[in-house]
């Protein structure tokens, strides 16, 4: 019995970063009253200049420290020049701003400075606090309910990050601001948090069409403050519903038909979702390009996002993950093939290089329906490197982390063998 391929990490995914699309953004001078800071007392304003050279498409980051005092975040407010596809405020472990990025390298990041492989990529990130894909419209978190704030440290590290554009001819500089409005400590009762739920498992075919479809699990009672959408310029449909935590819709939550401009729903009164509950959601692709276009984050590929606020906050379930922080989604294909068939595409699909990512992608969206349970489980141990019980195999280059994993998962590949369609 084979493991599932080593390249299936979706740690790094789970917070999104990605590309503008060339052919609909075009790039504008910055303007000077962009957006003016909150007044004296009612918050702070996180500010990224960047020039940007003609023809140029750059991912930046900064990092920045929060205030000795912390922030108790109850709005959000963001605007930036065209030529982004978002400005975002993330969270970080750091308790200083580190010397070296992830990798090892030297790096001024309280600069601005170039993080061409992403944000996650070079730096370690543990939420999101603010942020927007929409440069003059909605943001993520809106306005939370009184005594509701996302709360930050006293000198936490944050990290700003855009992805810019300029596809003119001549230089521009950039201009992208958040405005974090505040509550006084005394006045915040709960602690909000963001949901960033993704499903990595896209592949759309040339000149067709496809969807991807995951399901994320409510372990406590919470309120949802307002949801959005995230997909890229094939995405032509996206709805998410309330379903009973088996796969049974009860209630549609959201619907939006467009990957920019974004709108975002507020719910007034606020969506209260029971444990056992779970979030369901599905987004539709068009794609006209004479190639498959699978999950990724540049604009030759495609992503599958729920974004929102919401309360109390329990930062494994903003990831979909569980209470050990491992993948916690159910994930359901549009195809035929039973769980026998899906583990032979997941046998011959190339172990690492793209093709291979690609192939593996496929072998989840061609699964039918029904083997959906089944497969999700496989997943989830695979990606828990056998629900914890593999961590010294694995994390040992001497380790057989494959056998282990195939005996940790034994009872799961099993089941999967054997389910059908019906």
């Amino acid at each position: 019995m084979r493991s599932l391929p080593s390249f299936l990490v979706l740690g790094s995914l789970m917070l999104v970063h990605c590309a503008p699309d060339k052919a609909t953004i075009p790039v504008d001078p910055p303007v000077v009253d962009l957006l003016a800071p909150p007044g004296a007392g009612e918050g702070v304003q996180f500010k990224m200049l960047s020039h940007i050279d003609a023809g140029k498409e750059i991912e930046r980051c900064q990092l920045v420290v929060a205030p000795p005092g912390g922030l108790f975040v109850h709005k959000d407010e963001v605007r930036f020049t065209a030529g982004s596809h978002h400005v975002l405020l993330y969270k970080t472990p750091y308790p200083s701003i580190p010397a070296k990025n992830r990798h090892g390298v030297a790096v001024n990041g309280a600069e601005v400075h170039d993080c061409a492989s992403g944000a996650l990529d070079a730096w370690e990130v543990n939420g999101v606090v603010a942020g927007s894909q929409s440069r003059d419209g909605d943001s993520i978190v809106g306005e939370l309910p009184e005594g509701v704030a996302i709360t930050i440290e006293p000198g936490a590290v944050l990290l700003m990050n855009t992805h810019y554009l300029n596809a003119s001819s001549a230089p521009v500089d950039a201009d992208a601001r958040i405005n974090l409005y505040t509550l006084p400590r005394e006045q915040v009762k709960t602690e909000a948090g963001v949901m960033f739920f993704y499903n990595p498992f896209i592949r759309v075919p040339a000149n067709g069409k496809g969807s991807a479809e995951m399901r994320c699990p409510v372990p406590h009672d919470i309120s949802i403050v307002r949801v959005q959408s995230h997909m890229h310029r094939r995405g032509v449909g996206f709805v998410a519903d309330l379903g009973d935590g088996a796969g049974a819709v009860q209630d549609e939550i959201y619907t939006s038909h467009t990957w920019e401009q974004v709108p975002a729903k507020t719910f007034e009164p606020l969506l209260q979702i029971k444990a056992g509950h779970s979030i369901d959601y599905r987004c539709d692709y068009s794609n006209t390009e004479a190639r498959d276009v699978m999950q990724g984050l540049t604009t030759k590929d495609e992503m599958c996002m729920l974004i929102g606020p919401y309360f109390p906050r329990d930062a494994a379930f903003e990831s979909c993950a569980d209470s050990q922080f491992a993948p916690a989604g159910t994930w359901t294909g549009s195809g035929k093939a039973d769980g026998a068939t899906t583990l032979g595409c997941f046998a011959s699909a190339k172990p690492s290089d793209d093709d291979g990512g690609n192939e593996f992608y496929g072998c989840v969206v061609d699964s039918c329906p029904g083997v959906a349970d089944e497969m999700s489980a496989v997943l989830r141990c695979e990606m828990s490197n056998g629900h914890g019980a593999c961590e010294a195999a694995c994390s040992d280059p001497a380790g057989d982390c494959g056998a282990c994993v195939n005996t940790a998962c034994g009872p799961a590949f099993g089941a999967f063998q054997s389910a059908t369609c019906d």
